[in-house]
């Protein structure tokens, strides 16, 4: 938990002055809402004496309006102070995790549910803002006021201050009872709240599945059972922390019961003034909220450090290298070299050795599961490998800053991810800083300009979440224009025409045509037929190259290739019988 307040600490440092002015007015503000307390002991004083001065009286009430109008003021001045603060320090922290996300390899990703990260970019913020907006100031005021009001007591009557006191200890004993485990608790919260999100993700998202296969919330079995673990979790820890918490606020407040039999015998026994009695009797109830208080945010305080933990977990992990010395590749060719790659303990590529010379294509071939896919999230360096090497030119692509090894290659996915944002946004992404007319004449290369115009809003189309108020062939041809606005050297294409419709494969290969023009293409394809006229063909089995050349030069060979082509032969005749 240190660590995580020094980090905590450190993550205010540029808001520094803006807190420590949040908590001293909070403080002074706590202090106001005692001050009527002391100003009604001080009138009962007067009130007693033989010869009432109205004058003071009247002063006192005035007194206790103006702190009760001061406590109002600071209150409010440090709410905005701290939220000001609060707003910038999670503006930052938001950026550093985005930041810090793009640094990282797809591995990371592969690794982990969307529910985890979303639960930290968001959830978890939000946990540090609650902490600095509210928990900062009120922990300090909550701590210093009855520390105040303590010595006050003390210098009024130090037997009934001691009276006072008597019961918190014990309440924050069985307060610390109740605290055993919460660390473990904390974390089996957070990985409950990060499943239930994953799980809620992965039900929106494949409502269609859902629905064509006639399953319902209660069928659907991860769905149901992350929800039911979520609350026999809260249950369980409900029924573990509420007797304790529900003792502590009885004996938080039941100093009640020993300020009065003590206030009575001290009083009887002549050392102990009416006033003095009833002062401590309202102060002693008054310290009750502050100290409950105090109490309510050090539970919070434990589920921030442990949303720390968690922001901290991606702020800290290893991102991919980048070069001490950047490097400018001579040219735009790409290679691999004895690349050997595998995820987590499964290797996948075993010594992959091949060539790409610049401006020329060459086709990725083989069984679902070959590495093909693998090979072409390599190059522009998704992950780095467990051995060999990359090149581009006569460079390791771990010489070239990722930046600039992302300017030197853009890649079509077969599964298109578009942002939900406006259309025109969604193209220009491949290139910031360009305008309208670029936008539209990679467009009209894409053959999406026709369709974009027809939508009511034009570019200004929202295109939906992923995409989806496009068919697929559209989303295709969009991110086509994406990567022709880019204008990279080395374009890599994952299946892209896998599966969309003949009219739509029709336009989509003449768009790639255009795209690739004077380029260096790598090409992953099912459809043997659409990279006959590739200049090298490469082919891929369970991780290894089995062969390579041209199309002609493969069928003549008469290996897996030929068998593969024949297959593909096959399937173009084939028609569903009756």
């Amino acid at each position: 938990m240190s660590q995580s307040l020094k980090r905590l600490i450190r993550l205010v440092g540029p808001q520094k002055r803006r807190l420590i002015a949040s908590c001293a007015l909070s403080v002074i503000g706590t202090a106001m809402g005692l001050v009527p307390f002391i100003l009604i002991y001080l009138a009962i004083i007067e009130l007693m004496e033989p010869v009432v001065n109205e004058a003071y009286i009247w002063k006192l009430i005035i007194g206790g309006i103006a702190a009760i109008l001061l406590k109002f003021v600071t209150m409010a001045l440090s709410g905005s102070l701290s939220h000001i603060a609060a707003y910038n320090i999670l503006y930052d922290l938001r950026i550093r995790l985005a930041e810090k996300l793009g640094t990282l390899s797809q591995g990371y990703f592969n690794t982990r549910n969307t529910g985890e990260v979303k639960s930290t970019m968001n959830d978890h913020v939000e946990k540090i803002e609650l902490f600095i907006a509210h928990q900062l100031p009120d922990v300090t005021a909550a701590a210093m006021v009855p520390i105040f009001t303590a010595i006050f007591l003390f210098i009024v009557n130090w037997r009934m201050a001691l009276a006072t006191m008597a019961v918190i200890p014990v309440a924050f004993l069985v307060l610390g009872m109740s605290y055993r485990g919460l660390g473990t608790m904390l974390e089996k919260y957070y990985k409950s709240i990060e499943k239930l999100n994953s799980t809620v993700i992965e039900y929106t998202q494949g409502m269609a599945v859902i629905k064509a296969f006639n399953q319902t919330v209660d069928s659907f079995a991860r769905y149901r059972n992350s929800m039911e673990e979520y609350r026999d979790f809260l249950w369980k820890w409900s029924i573990q922390s509420v007797p304790y918490w529900t003792l502590f606020m009885v004996l938080i407040t039941a100093n009640v019961l020993v300020i009065l039999p003590a206030g009575v015998w001290l009083y009887n026994a002549g050392s102990l003034s009416m006033a003095d009695f009833i002062l401590f009797f309202m102060l002693g109830l008054g310290l009750c909220e502050p100290l409950v208080k105090l109490t309510t945010h050090g539970e919070q305080f434990a589920e921030v450090v442990e949303a720390e933990k968690r922001i901290n977990g991606i702020l800290t992990e290893k991102p991919l290298s980048e070069p001490e010395r950047a490097k400018a590749p001579s040219g735009f060719s790409t290679g691999l070299l004895n690349v050997h790659f595998g995820y987590n303990e499964t290797e996948v590529l075993h010594d992959v050795t091949f060539s790409v010379p610049q401006n020329t294509v060459t086709a990725l071939v083989g069984t679902s599961g070959a590495g093909k896919t693998t090979i072409a999230r390599l190059i522009p360096r998704f992950w780095d490998v467990r051995k060999g090497e990359i090149t581009i030119g006569d460079c390791n692509i771990k010489e070239l800053p990722t930046t600039e090894l992302s300017s030197l290659t853009a890649f079509v996915f077969q599964d298109v991810f578009l942002f939900n944002e406006t259309i025109y946004e969604n193209i220009r992404m491949g290139k910031k800083g360009v305008g309208e007319g670029e936008v539209i004449a990679a467009a009209r290369m894409a053959h999406c300009h026709e369709f974009i115009e027809s939508l009511p809003n034009g570019y200004q189309t929202i295109a939906g979440e992923r995409g989806a108020k496009l068919s697929g062939g559209e989303r295709q041809r969009i991110s086509i224009a994406r990567a022709i606005l880019k204008d990279a050297p080395i374009i890599i294409l994952d299946e892209a025409t896998a599966f969309v419709d003949p009219e739509n494969e029709d336009l989509i290969q003449d768009a790639i045509g255009k795209l690739s023009a004077g380029k260096t293409l790598i090409i992953i394809a099912h459809r043997l037929s659409t990279i006959t006229e590739a200049d090298q063909i490469v082919v891929l089995d369970e991780g290894k190259i089995v062969e390579k050349g041209t199309h002609q030069e493969l069928l003549k060979a008469g290996n897996m290739y030929r068998r593969m082509w024949e297959a593909h032969m096959r399937a173009q005749d084939w028609k569903f019988e009756t």
